[in-house]
């Protein structure tokens, strides 16, 4: 079994190398200008170019979001998707799932069309909301796509917060004192994912809306048991008070964090720069 993981995984790696050299050899064909950089190695802003491309999965693609603002649409393009059949050939073995590439419009297979009825105005990008992170008044550099998790670094160790959600300054619901494993919060293009595992509802991409839940509360008590998952409206905040010693807010992942200590407020709200996304068809339809 061993060695059939290995070779799925060396040929899941073989298969996004390849997809990168196909979409360079498309680039190369068109008559403008452009720049390959691997993920790993961004570190400023992205701007001053007409068009992003992504290559990989959504989280290259949420890497890349971090770098960028209401300026600049991106296109990503999913470099390994999964195979049905290879998933239920191997699913007595082991999970042989790929990229979802759930906002991903592009495949290899279909990069070069997609590419030209952008370049053709045959195609207009979405605007994805973003959340806005706040940490003791102070906004973040970093402006979260799909959701964030704000936790104890222990898995193990109850997280100890408070929240309110406020409209104009003025509370909508009474102080929420939570003891938990962490608190999520998505937007609507994150909804899909840890969100919806977790027991959380389907938001219509283009929603401005941010989605809520307390991660498995301890003893809520009934006057606060239906606030433990809800919705944060476009014009209302969440303030969220950390009552630990230690803390961490993951923002899309584990790749960007940012960490609390006791007393810290946190101010979570989709007043943010929106993303500009080509949007497979799949989502387009969902918001009709």
């Amino acid at each position: 079994m061993w060695l059939q993981i290995l070779s799925h995984l060396d040929n899941r790696r073989k298969v996004h190398k390849d997809a990168i050299n196909y979409c360079q050899d498309i680039l190369r064909k068109k008559m403008f200008d452009w720049e390959s950089i691997v993920r790993n190695n961004l570190s400023c802003p992205i701007r001053d170019v007409d068009l992003v491309v992504s290559v990989g999965g959504d989280g290259t693609l949420l890497q890349a979001s971090h770098f960028m603002d209401d300026s600049v649409p991106v296109l990503g393009v999913n470099s390994d998707p999964t195979q049905m059949e290879e998933v239920e050939k191997y699913s007595n073995e082991f999970d042989a799932s790929r990229s979802t590439g759930f906002l991903c419009a592009a495949t290899v297979s279909t990069f070069e069309q997609v590419l030209d009825n952008i370049l053709e105005g045959r195609s207009s990008p979405s605007e994805l909301s973003r959340m806005s992170i706040c940490v003791n008044s102070k906004l973040l550099s970093t402006y979260a796509l799909n959701d964030v998790l704000i936790a104890h670094p222990c898995p193990a160790t109850v997280s100890w917060f408070s929240f309110i959600i406020q409209e104009n300054g003025k509370p909508t619901c009474p102080l929420v004192n939570c003891r938990s494993s962490g608190l999520r919060v998505s937007t609507a293009a994150g909804s899909t994912a840890a969100m919806l595992s977790a027991g959380g509802f389907f938001m219509p991409s283009t929603s401005q809306d941010l989605q809520y839940m307390v991660r498995e509360p301890i003893s809520p008590g009934e006057a606060v048991t239906n606030l433990m998952h809800g919705t944060i409206k476009s014009n209302q905040t969440m303030d969220v008070t950390w009552f630990c010693q230690k803390g961490l807010i993951y923002i899309d992942g584990s790749h960007v964090i940012h960490q609390l200590q006791l007393g810290d407020s946190i101010t979570l709200s989709s007043m943010a720069p929106v993303l500009k996304v080509f949007l497979p068809q799949h989502l387009l339809s969902s918001d009709l």
